[in-house]
């Protein structure tokens, strides 16, 4: 009778596991609902690469022809040709060659801060070779292209340039930059060290930077000799100045 029990039990038991595992189909299901999410998940990185490789095509071309053509005698035609693509394509990715040219600048702002950032010997590196990378990254990524940065700083005079000060993108990207140049300051020179005009150091130093590029423009000497020597001298001076107006002494 005991027996007969215990095997009652052992059968209710096996019947309990059945019940609670889960059907077949079920895990079909969700096995089919994990492949299926695992597809759109490549299928989306696929189409995100496509799209960027798209995007640098575009970019590419323009700035070949900015720097044979010129800024203003380049059409999105013509850059569409040259990228191999419809010049619909084009408007997909950018409003006008203006808005090209922008990027451009943009990914030479991140290029320039990575520099920077992603240095560990410039973290316990004074202000003035901080910002020394920081204006030398910038120049070397322009190099390249050089007939066309003249053109644009030209073009970007117009009140109604998409390039000018008051574009709003543009406006956008120039604090961006100059926040980095204000936490390069702030991490260097503590503000108890800042003389009187510390506050206004990171406007200083655009317009020190566009008197920077325009010397860069018209420098004919070997490798821009010249530029690195004006940067290397004028940065240590103006760091010092920065340092409660300490005198700089060359």
């Amino acid at each position: 009778m005991a027996s007969s029990k215990s095997s009652t039990r052992t059968t209710s038991r096996k019947r309990s596991t059945k019940r609670r595992a889960p059907p077949k189909g079920r895990e079909r299901a969700k096995a089919n609902v994990s492949t299926s999410r695992a597809r759109r998940t490549r299928n989306t990185s696929r189409r995100a690469q496509t799209k960027q490789a798209i995007r640098e095509r575009i970019v590419k071309a323009a700035l070949s022809l900015f720097q044979t053509r010129g800024f203003d005698a380049t059409t999105t035609k013509a850059i569409a040709r040259k990228a191999g693509i419809a010049e619909g394509t084009v408007f997909n990715y950018f409003k006008s060659k203006d808005d090209i040219a922008l990027h451009f600048f943009e990914e030479e702002v991140d290029h320039a801060i990575a520099a920077v950032r992603d240095n560990r010997r410039l973290r316990a590196a004074p202000l003035e070779e901080k910002l020394f990378t920081l204006v030398h990254a910038q120049l070397e990524y322009l190099a390249p292209y050089e007939r066309f940065i003249g053109a644009a700083m030209i073009h970007a005079l117009r009140p109604s340039s998409p390039l000018g000060p008051f574009s709003h993108r543009a406006m956008e990207l120039r604090h961006r930059y100059l926040r980095f140049v204000e936490e390069l300051i702030e991490e260097s020179v503590p503000q108890k060290n800042q003389n009187a005009l510390g506050f206004l150091a990171p406007e200083i130093f655009w317009i020190y930077y566009m008197g920077a590029l325009l010397y860069w423009l018209y420098d004919s000497s070997e490798g821009k000799r010249n530029t690195l020597a004006f940067l290397d001298r004028s940065l240590h001076m103006g760091a010092a100045m920065l340092r409660q107006g300490k005198r700089y002494v060359g």
